[in-house]
């Protein structure tokens, strides 16, 4: 046995049990999809992976009691790797919830690769599942990078980020219009005031900021009772995971649909996500359940979406592994579910994203975050999370991979066709993956709450041109 290294971020605390045990939830995993006309075989993933991420020790080592623990000097294929065949691509689907669901073997290191092979023209998968202590998205995209063939190479190059959360060797001229994954859109603002006053209300605003995000947890709200998400009797204090998910995916959004709602509302890729999913959901829930509260016009409506921001870390180019961590906080954005207007709706999501790129609310929570994953009792940390999951209805992820075309693994792999991630949550969770000139949304919800899944990705679609069809606000 060999000790590595303690856990020195928040993996640690997702490491063992990191909910509440009367939430009766499963371990938080990260599992993505890649589609291909015809999956590449298992060896030569199993070499590019023992290439490429074995090395690193968070790949090679077991976890236990917050420290990184090598147990096994090589590479245990029959472990790691696994080949299903299927009849469909919605048996694949469901190869794929199981899997995101299922618990990695403590005695291994937490990860797990199964080739979903189908007979065309249905489309084969490569499951990529793996503890979220391993790290989160942005560290996950640095640490496959290796793995990724694209014309011209450095494929991280070709990842629509803001410059200050890549890696020196792969940023480009920074533009307005970026996105960081979760939300926090890098926009040019407007200084508004002047003088005394001007400094006074500033900084009062800051202020206000500031303890908004130092004490999210405690000023949030529960969300308003509505047909989408479970009652307030389930939800308060704490909602319990039902023990029922279902994957689904949304129709792919090509850029340029997304570029002409941008273009013609002057807003982010993530306002135009935020709130197209926004319109979906008031919607389904309106058309599909016959929601009450919304088709009695009633308000306030309280309905808001978990968004997790990425923070930069640093990276080596020479070992792109060094980026895996958990350098993410989680925000609270409340979305205008009650607005009956889709430009509407559009402005009020741009005003609820801009707090999210306050500096003193950013500051806020990050000592919050700080806070209650290092500081705090464990007890405290469950109980925080507990409740804040609990108080929202959304939980959304918007992760940015190549705008290229991808071959996965570089070396004899296949070109990959589309992405799909699938993670669970204790609520309703839409997960967003920008490749190759579109947007590939899923949902992962109850299906005794959303029971057509499918009716919601249509509508979707539908907010999505019915925005660029709608006038722009003055």
């Amino acid at each position: 046995m060999t000790l590595v290294r303690k856990m020195s971020d928040v993996g640690a605390a997702m490491a063992d049990q990191p909910w509440p045990e009367d939430m009766n939830m499963f371990d938080p995993n990260v599992t993505a999809v890649l589609w291909y006309t015809a999956a590449p075989s298992v060896d030569v993933l199993a070499k590019a992976f023992e290439t490429h991420l074995w090395p690193n020790h968070r790949f090679r080592c077991c976890i236990e009691k917050g420290q990184w623990i090598q147990r096994h000097d090589q590479m245990d294929l029959s472990y790691h790797f696994s080949e299903v065949s299927v009849k469909d691509e919605a048996q694949a689907e469901k190869i794929a919830m199981e899997t995101q669901l299922s618990k990695l073997d403590p005695a291994y290191p937490r990860w797990k690769v199964v080739v979903i092979r189908a007979q065309s023209p249905q489309k084969s998968g490569v499951v990529i599942h793996a503890h979220h202590s391993l790290g989160d998205g942005l560290g996950m995209l640095f640490a496959l990078s290796p793995l990724m063939g694209v014309d011209g190479g450095n494929p991280l190059s070709k990842v629509p980020l803001p410059s200050i959360l890549l890696p020196p060797s792969a940023r480009r001229a920074p533009t307005t219009s970026e996105a960081s994954p979760g939300g926090a859109n890098v926009q040019a603002r407007s200084r508004k005031g002047g003088g005394l006053f001007g400094c006074i209300a500033s900084a009062v605003k800051g202020l206000k900021n500031f303890f908004r995000g130092a004490l999210i947890s405690v000023v949030t709200n529960y969300d308003s009772e509505l047909s989408i998400n479970e009652p307030y009797s389930k939800r308060k204090p704490i909602l319990q995971y039902s023990g029922k998910r279902a994957f689904t995916r949304f129709p792919p959004v090509s850029m340029a649909a997304i570029r002409e709602v941008r273009e013609k509302h002057d807003c982010t890729l993530n306002d135009v996500v935020m709130s197209s999913l926004t319109g979906a959901f008031r919607r389904y829930a309106m058309e599909v359940k016959q929601d009450p509260v919304l088709k009695a016009g009633k308000s306030p409506i309280e309905f808001k979406s978990l968004v997790m921001i990425a923070l930069p870390r640093p990276v080596d180019p020479a070992d792109p592994a060094t980026g895996l961590r958990n350098a993410i906080l989680f925000s609270s954005t409340q979305l205008p579910l009650g607005e009956s207007s889709c430009a509407k709706r559009l402005r009020e999501t741009q005003h609820a994203c801009n707090d999210l790129k306050s500096t003193a609310y950013m500051t806020g929570l990050k000592w919050f975050t700080n806070f209650i994953s290092g500081v705090a009792p464990r007890k405290l940390l469950r109980t925080a999370t507990g409740e804040s999951w609990s108080k929202h209805t959304l939980c959304v992820t918007n992760v940015p991979a190549t705008s290229v075309p991808m071959t996965f693994p570089a070396e004899g792999g296949e070109k990959v066709q589309s992405m799909s991630v699938v993670i669970a949550n204790v609520m309703s969770q839409v997960s967003v993956v920008t490749y190759n000139g579109n947007l590939y949304a899923s949902l992962v919800a109850d299906p005794d709450l959303i029971p057509q899944a499918d009716v919601l990705g249509k509508l979707w679609i539908a907010e999505i041109k019915d925005l660029a069809l709608a006038e722009k606000l003055p």
